[in-house]
């Protein structure tokens, strides 16, 4: 998905000054008897409800966009330069660097800037505390700490990082001050395209490369099904596929509670050796344990059982 500069305008900005609309009416709309108590309780309620935002949806979409233009950044690096990431360096190192300042290895990632918005974290943080402003809210951030990338379910990343922040009223008189937030973001994968497909499709093509990862979703998951997901490359949940993340560093042969995997369409590609054409599998050129399908206009087809009865092509063995 590409994402421009009035989109993120859209999504982070409306999101903030809709909460506007509602704080402000928190203020007008008190009718306490005693003018003083009156602006004090509701300098109170538009602060904590300031905070609850911020720690629900501001900063979280703060995270999701900067880490999503981050994520993309690391997968066009792959693209360019035909390499996979070195598995032997943490993501977390290179999404702390891509994310606050823009850069990876010394070199400006175009996309961290695209269309001439910055998506950097300093940036974004930036722009709330200006938004808070309209409110009569002072929001001040500092030490970004390093941040966490990991994966708690198969199509989504999440990202998380703890954060120095204080909100007050302008007069100060109101104060809240949080030292160490945690806050994350999750970022489903329908962002992104799949760097094992653009690393090990790199002699198929443009088309065959530019696959952008869509979880399969059936009501039956059948032989049409099966069919579907090969045709329009859609991807299935797998504890015997690599991750995501492990797919950008081309450990293919190393299997995730979160893996993702998609398949090989044999029409246009050849299989004369009959490796499972799943993807890692195929990719990796591993034929054991698999199983023919026949399947029209699929010659060479072959998936091992834990596919086969994900399809209802094969019933699992009661024991």
């Amino acid at each position: 998905m590409v994402m421009n500069k009035k989109s993120v305008i859209f999504t982070l900005i409306s999101t903030i000054l809709l909460s506007i609309i509602l704080l402000t009416f928190l203020i007008v709309s008190n009718n306490q008897s005693s003018i003083r108590t009156q602006t004090a309780n509701s300098e109170v309620q538009t602060l904590n409800a300031f905070i609850k935002a911020a720690n629900e949806e501001y900063i979280p979409k703060v995270i999701e966009l900067s880490g999503i233009q981050a994520t993309r950044s690391i997968v066009k690096y792959i693209e360019n330069t035909g390499a996979y990431l070195n598995p032997e360096t943490n993501p977390d190192i290179i999404y702390d660097a891509i994310m606050k300042d823009g850069y990876f290895l010394e070199t400006k990632q175009d996309l961290m800037f695209e269309e001439g918005y910055n998506y950097t974290l300093r940036y974004l943080f930036d722009e709330v505390g200006y938004l808070a402003n309209l409110t009569g809210i002072d929001f001040n951030y500092a030490n970004i700490n390093s941040i966490d990338v990991y994966q708690e379910e198969p199509f989504y990343l999440t990202i998380s990082l703890n954060v120095y922040y204080n909100i007050s009223s302008k007069d100060q008189d109101t104060f809240f001050y949080y030292p160490n937030q945690n806050v994350t973001a999750k970022i489903p994968l329908y962002n992104f395209r799949d760097p094992a497909r653009i690393i090990e499709n790199e002699n198929l093509g443009l088309a065959a490369r530019n696959v952008t990862i869509f979880e399969a979703k059936h009501q039956e998951w059948n032989e049409s099904a099966l069919i579907s997901d090969i045709e329009t490359i859609t991807y299935v949940a797998s504890t015997t596929a690599p991750s995501f993340l492990q797919r950008l560093t081309g450990q293919l042969s190393s299997p995730s509670p979160y893996g993702i995997a998609s398949f090989i369409n044999t029409r246009y590609y050849a299989n004369p050796n009959h490796y499972t054409t799943t993807d890692y599998y195929y990719f990796t050129e591993n034929s054991e344990d698999n199983q023919q399908v026949y399947l029209d206009d699929y010659p060479d087809f072959y998936l091992t059982g834990e596919y086969l009865i994900m399809y209802g092509l094969l019933f699992p063995i009661q024991g």
